[in-house]
């Protein structure tokens, strides 16, 4: 029986030495405030405030952390105390975040905002880092305009490099603590959808207008077709330039493309009426026009619906 509890002891005994010598880290953070949403430049701005308590005080995470998808940062106000026998550290950051913004359902998207602070001198079996998540959350008074914030949460991870950045101890990778905040926020879209796709439905109607004009009327029919065709394209423009590059098919991409496509579609029908008329079959030239109105003008409407159905239009959030 000795020699089990010895085999128990030697097996146990390194893994109780590396715990040892890990120490714990509680981290927190207070959100103060989110702002200069830059769609453009794929990033956002955020001032919060992060803490730590521990208890070895040689550590100085104040100093070692890092936000590492942050393009700039700034410090201001730090403070270091001892309560209890716990060090208490912190500061305030202001934070410009790099974001992918997920424009696919845009205006009626849903993002999420991470920052994601790290330790960046000692490894993951020095340090471990604990989510302080009782105390840390978004100020209710943070309020962004167009948008709804859903929820926040603060997890602590361990990150695995492919590296050991030369440290002659560790064998072929390293791993560091890590706490990610999440904010995830809804677009309040309506209002800004009707400012953006207005224009597209409005060339859309006009280009229905030319089934009452008579086919023979080859200058305003085929006029209002192409003008509205040019007027759809146009607005697609304006709306691309707010957005960021993206290989995505977005729902802008789809209803403009859409719009294209049945603009273009009454544009030929006009022309097999057209043809029809000049061969004397004017009763089915009428017929042709009434039933292309009613036709392309039905599917426009269920196709249109069911986009925004998709991309979330009908959300009660953007009512």
């Amino acid at each position: 029986m000795k020699y089990f509890y010895l085999f128990v002891f030697g097996a146990f005994f390194p893994i109780f030495l590396l715990a040892q010598k890990q120490d714990t880290v509680s981290v927190g953070m207070y959100i103060t405030s989110i702002h200069d949403f830059n769609l453009g430049e794929n990033s956002f701005k955020s001032d919060y405030w992060v803490w730590f308590n521990y208890k070895n005080e040689s550590l100085k995470p104040i100093e070692t952390m890092e936000v590492v998808n942050a393009k700039e940062n700034s410090y201001a106000s730090p403070s270091i105390e001892k309560k209890n026998g716990i060090a208490w550290a912190m500061h305030k950051c202001k934070s410009e975040i790099k974001k992918q913004w997920n424009i696919e359902n845009f205006p009626f998207d849903k993002q999420y905002l991470k920052i994601v602070i790290e330790e960046a001198t000692h490894d993951y079996n020095k340090v471990l880092y604990i989510a302080d998540k009782q105390n840390s959350r978004v100020d209710p008074r943070v309020k962004i305009e167009g948008w709804k914030i859903d929820s926040f949460t603060l997890k602590h991870s361990v990150v695995r490099y492919e590296t050991t950045y030369g440290d002659p101890v560790l064998q072929g990778y390293s791993e560091y603590p890590r706490i990610m905040a999440t904010i995830t926020l809804s677009r309040k879209g309506l209002g800004l959808f009707y400012k953006l796709f207005l224009g597209v439905y409005i060339a859309f109607s006009i280009s229905m207008l030319v089934f009452f004009i008579e086919p023979t009327d080859v200058d305003p029919r085929f006029g209002l077709s192409v003008g509205s065709l040019f007027a759809a394209v146009g607005n697609k423009y304006i709306v691309d330039s707010i957005l960021p590059e993206t290989v995505t098919f977005t729902l802008v991409d789809k209803v403009h493309l859409m719009t294209f496509f049945f603009i273009f579609l009454s544009l030929l029908i006009s022309v097999r009426s057209l043809y029809l008329h000049k061969k004397g079959k004017k009763t089915i030239s009428k017929k042709l026009d009434t039933y292309a109105f009613l036709c392309i003008s039905f599917l426009y409407i269920l196709v249109n619906s069911y986009l925004l159905w998709q991309a979330g239009f009908f959300d009660f959030n953007n009512f």
